[in-house]
């Protein structure tokens, strides 16, 4: 096997579960090696050097076993980065770290994070976080390893820990992973390594860098090799440098670019052909990631794995999350623009009718169109990009009235896209962390299918059955009204009414409780009714019971709708009375 690159390691996990945190932590001890060079500052990203690893897991990793030239952290923490940052076949992150908080578990969140991984198939170790937080944490005087610093503390803290441990397996088991604290993995290949952390006080923190370097190189060496020949890497996003000007933030994964090469990128539009004018990489002017104060240095040449500045014209134009490749030649071009161009179509089977999905990347589009298959959600439209009153209007005629929603997932909403008018019965949906977005449309959907389903029941006849309440005739007819008990299903005011032998009795005109006019009444109320036509003694008479006259396209038509008992009962009856004289009506 030839030279390795360094992999690239995304964090993942639940809003507030330590991400940041822990990132500090591991740029944080690689300042304290106080190694010239120690910390390198990419454009979205921190390279830890071979060396600073050596350093750093000094007692738990063996120079002879660290075979890796380094490892690069992107620097953007949550699972959206894993979105964002693409390939060809899949991501771009070739390891991730799930962060956990030791104290609430496996969270929505992480469930979210847990299905990218398997979707993506990347190796990944857990880091149980905050773990300095759990009763009976005994904090140590300096640096010591993990299961010392377990073994120091508190029997009541080793029990916590070891319950909890066991709490995040069992939730990874469900989840697909089998899983166990990193010590008693005895199979990397069949478990997932759980490492538990303190990023406040950096225990833990050498443990997991040592398994990412053993994970990597026991499962990653072909996809790590150095390749110097071309050069590929993905868009983070377009931004501004002063003395600069537009630049595209990109993570070069293989290869190498440089200074004057010509490159096909991923655009807004299409697929664009530039060339490189300029790279720059940061460097702080006081060391420390979180300095503020930083100059650009320009680069002649970068090779994978890296985080850049890339300045070519049009690169303003450039797509987040999209792709940008090295070529060599008009054939390759034109090879390559084809590639970006069906990479950047809708990511999902579009429906006649289904939602309209946007995103801030591609790799956001990605997963939110993977969210919404799982979910059973119908997609009319995916794009990337700010939502307009185009895409508004366009889903106000989608047919499905609960498939009239836009879900903007990191992306604003135009002023001009408020839905108003005809566009009024558009829901846009706007967040930015994806399980929320989904949960909320959703609750909407299923609102909005039961206010269509009342909606429904009031528009079309359905079947009910009412008795003549003995002793309260109140007008003999023109029109009779009398005292009813409703028997069955749910009567409402201009249905025709029927004896069970099929003779018409008249019109239901209108139905009062205590004096006030009422729009329906349920099985078992009691309430006054006006029938038209009706005339007491002669076609209806006090105990008769009555029917709702169906038709025979409305008995149809029922037979598709969900019906309560009684009313399916009270509809097999009307059936069984047509069918005495014609054999198939209503079928």
């Amino acid at each position: 096997m030839g030279e390795l690159r360094e992999p690239i390691v995304s964090l993942l996990g639940h809003v507030d579960h330590g991400k940041t945190t822990l990132l500090d932590r591991i740029a944080g001890s690689v300042r304290a090696a106080k190694e010239p060079g120690g910390i390198t500052q990419h454009i979205g990203a921190i390279e830890v050097p071979g060396s600073t690893v050596r350093r750093l897991c000094e007692g738990v990793l063996r120079n002879e076993q660290l075979r890796l030239p380094g490892l690069l952290f992107v620097d953007t923490p949550g699972h959206r980065s894993f979105e964002t940052l693409r390939r060809r076949g899949g991501a771009l992150a070739d390891l991730a770290i799930l962060v956990i908080d030791v104290r609430e578990g496996v969270m929505p969140q992480t469930r979210e994070s847990v299905q990218i991984l398997r979707r993506e198939k990347t190796p990944f170790a857990v880091a149980l976080t905050k773990i300095d937080l759990l009763g009976g944490w005994r904090k140590p005087t300096g640096p010591v390893p993990l299961l010392e610093a377990i073994h120091r503390s508190a029997p009541d803290f080793q029990k916590l820990l070891d319950q909890r441990v066991y709490s995040v397996a069992e939730e990874l088991d469900h989840l697909g992973f089998s899983a166990e604290r990193f010590d008693r993995v005895s199979d990397f290949t069949r478990n997932v390594g759980i490492i538990p952390v303190s990023a406040k006080t950096g225990v833990g923190v050498p443990e997991l860098i040592a398994l990412l370097v053993g994970l990597s190189q026991r499962f990653l060496e072909e996809e790590l090799e150095l390749i110097t020949e071309g050069g590929e890497a993905t868009i983070l996003e377009r931004s501004d440098q002063k003395g600069v000007g537009p630049v595209g933030n990109v993570i070069i994964y293989r290869g190498r670019l440089k200074v004057g090469d010509e490159i096909v990128a991923t655009g807004r539009e299409a697929p664009f052909a530039t060339r490189i004018r300029g790279i720059y990489r940061p460097v702080p002017l006081k060391e420390g990631r979180a300095s503020k104060q930083v100059r650009l240095a320009s680069l002649m040449d970068v090779q994978a794995a890296a985080g850049v500045y890339l300045a070519a014209p049009g690169i303003e134009d450039a797509m987040p999350g999209g792709l940008l490749k090295v070529v060599r030649s008009e054939e390759e071009k034109a090879r390559v623009q084809e590639e970006l161009a069906r990479e950047s179509q809708p990511v999902a089977e579009v429906a006649l009718s289904g939602v309209a999905i946007y995103a801030d990347t591609l790799g956001g589009l990605e997963a939110l169109a993977f969210e919404c298959r799982e979910r059973g959600i119908p997609i009319h439209e995916a794009g990337v990009g700010p939502i307009g009153r185009p895409t508004v209007m366009r889903m106000a005629i989608v047919k499905d009235p609960t498939h009239r929603a836009v879900l903007a997932f990191a992306v604003p909403i135009l002023p001009d896209a408020v839905p108003e008018g005809e566009a009024s019965a558009v829901r846009v949906f706007r967040a930015d962390v994806m399980y929320r977005l989904i949960e909320e449309y959703d609750a909407w959907r299923t609102e909005r299918k039961r206010e269509l389903e009342v909606q429904r029941r009031l528009e079309h006849v359905h079947p009910a059955k009412l008795e003549v309440l003995p002793g309260f005739v109140f007008r003999a007819s023109k029109p009779a009204i009398v005292g009813i008990k409703v028997r069955g299903g749910t009567l409402r005011p201009g249905v025709r009414l029927m004896h069970p032998d099929g003779t018409e009795v008249g019109v239901l005109k209108s139905l009062q409780k205590e004096g006030e006019s009422v729009p329906e009444a349920e099985e078992n109320a009691e309430l006054a009714a006006s029938i038209d036509g009706a005339v007491m003694g002669r076609n209806l008479k006090e105990g008769d019971v009555l029917l709702v006259s169906l038709s025979e396209s409305a008995a149809r038509a029922l037979r598709g709708q969900p019906l309560s008992p009684s009313e399916q009962g009270i509809l097999d009856e009307v059936v069984r009375l047509h069918r005495a004289t014609h054999p198939f009506w209503g079928q």
